[in-house]
């Protein structure tokens, strides 16, 4: 990660995805010793880390994402309440399936946005990562976060189209449609400037 720094420069964040035990926790302190803002995505690196490793991989985080599951798993092996996560991570987003995220943080309301509806599931594999990769990209282009949840769940609606983790296709139009018939027009004003590279 200090060789990614030294060519790119300073980054905006990185994101600790599940991958051997050992390079997340590097990952994270290094992060940590160079002030970079990371996200802590463990998902079914739970079930191999201990207690010390995940408070660890949560503590100080800009993000930390889990879902239905892995919430349960988290609290168990660190032995911390909801709240004492979410004194420890800045914003906390937890994927609840056809039921749509909902995101917390320390000393503000849960934010609850619905998954966008899709009539037939071809394949839900790569659909987190599709939500992680939408909902991370609207943030850090500075649109509201609830815009940015909408993006995530309309990726994640496309990605259920296909079959495969990253076989999926963007498209503008249609990725915007699926934000106005699920949510309305509120947020498409934010994210259409950052949609114009899609064809």
């Amino acid at each position: 990660l200090r060789e990614v720094v030294a060519r790119a420069g300073r980054l905006d964040l990185v994101l600790v995805s599940p991958d051997d035990p050992e390079a997340m926790l590097r990952h994270t302190r290094t992060c940590r010793e160079l002030g970079i803002p990371f996200a802590a995505d463990p998902s079914q690196q739970l079930a191999r880390l201990d207690g010390d490793a995940v408070r660890e991989l949560v503590d100080g985080a800009r993000f930390l994402f889990t879902n239905e599951y892995e919430t349960a798993l988290l609290l168990e092996k660190t032995g911390w309440t909801e709240a004492e996560v979410l004194r420890r991570a800045g914003t906390w987003v937890t994927t609840h399936g056809e039921a749509g995220v909902r995101i917390r943080g320390e000393g503000r309301g849960s934010l609850a946005v619905p998954a966008v509806p899709v009539p037939a599931v071809i394949d839900p594999t790569g659909v987190g990562d599709a939500f992680r990769a939408g909902f991370l990209a609207g943030t850090l282009w500075g649109v509201p976060e609830r815009c940015a949840a909408q993006l995530g769940c309309a990726v994640a609606a496309t990605v259920l189209d296909y079959v495969g983790t990253q076989e999926y296709r963007l498209h503008r139009e249609p990725l915007l449609d699926r934000i106005r018939t699920t949510y309305g027009v509120g947020c498409t004003a934010a994210l259409v400037p950052h949609l114009r590279g899609l064809s």
